[in-house]
């Protein structure tokens, strides 16, 4: 016998608000817990690990990446399984794991990444150039600075020279973020707001929004805006969250590849910058054309119609 709902009856703003609260109350325990856990085997005390980590310390690198994946565990993925037990029947079902597509529209959804890269790459270039009015010029400086230090952040967790430590950051930065973000993002949060809007279309431009804002970087938010919508697209049409999976970690596997590639010297980092520069618009225009006609054959080659999300 299926198990009824236990939330899943309530107004859209109680079940916001309960995800906010199970997101808040899990992140902090599972922080806390597995800070505490790592104690032992930090040379830290706990007063130097709160006023901060010297990064160039490799030794201190190792920590802020598992504590980078524990975070990612509290805030995402738990909090999501707890949310769907609550507010689905089953937490397969919720989140749209019950449907396995086709493996060629698996496929296609990892070849959707890379169609889209000069398309995505013109959009990075166009937000990077942004500039506040006058006077919002010290706005504007917080946000670059920020923006800097995420940046230097993220080089120093990828910069690594051993398989091993490719293969730790393909964990970290890919398959948890696939998992754990798809989970709240076009899992849950997907869900909660059809309850409120009616149109489909606004609900995955909602959904992308809160999932680039969620990043703060603001630098970077038109272009992981764009992925949002990629990603909510391919699970409104196809019933399942796993192309959505599979298309993040793509995109965001590719990205560790390549900078591990690049500063390995095997690449020159061509492919990855395809969409910049003078000739940018034109590379641009034909990727864009090429991911609407991708999406377009999803959902033709599905032939699934999603009565959660339609």
């Amino acid at each position: 016998m299926e198990k009824k709902a236990i939330l899943g009856n309530i107004h859209p703003t109680g079940q916001l608000l309960f995800t906010l609260g199970i997101v808040l109350f899990v992140a902090m325990i599972v922080v806390i817990a597995g800070f505490l856990l790592a104690l032992p085997f930090v040379d830290q005390n706990l007063t130097q690990l709160m006023e901060g980590l010297d990064m160039n310390d490799p030794s201190n690198v190792g920590f802020s990446k598992y504590l980078q994946i524990i975070s990612h565990l509290g805030m995402f993925i738990l909090p999501s399984l707890i949310v769907a037990w609550f507010f689905g029947p089953n937490i397969s079902s919720y989140l749209y794991l019950d449907r396995w597509p086709s493996n060629r529209i698996l496929i296609i959804s990892a070849l959707m990444i890379f169609v889209s890269v000069p398309f995505i790459n013109y959009i990075l270039e166009m937000n990077m150039q942004m500039h506040l009015p006058d006077r919002l010029q010290g706005l504007e400086r917080w946000m670059r600075s920020a923006e800097e230090s995420a940046e230097q952040m993220t080089n120093r967790f990828l910069n690594v020279d051993t398989i091993g430590g490719l293969m730790l950051n393909l964990f970290m930065v890919a398959l948890i973020p696939a998992i754990g973000e798809e989970f709240m993002f076009r899992g849950v949060l997907m869900r909660i707001f059809r309850k409120w809007v009616v149109n489909k279309h606004l609900v995955v431009w909602i959904t992308a929004i809160i999932f680039s804002a969620i990043h703060i970087q603001f630098f970077g938010f038109f272009p992981r805006m764009i992925l949002g919508v990629l990603f909510g697209y391919l699970v409104v049409y196809t019933g399942s969250l796993w192309p959505a999976m599979v298309a993040h970690f793509v995109n965001n596997a590719a990205a560790v590849i390549f900078y591990y590639l690049f500063h390995q010297q095997i690449t020159d980092g061509t492919f990855e910058n395809i969409g910049k520069g003078s000739e940018g618009l034109i590379f641009a225009s034909l990727s864009f054309v090429l991911t609407i006609v991708i999406i377009w054959w999803v959902r033709r080659a599905s032939n699934v119609t999603n009565p959660r999300l339609e």
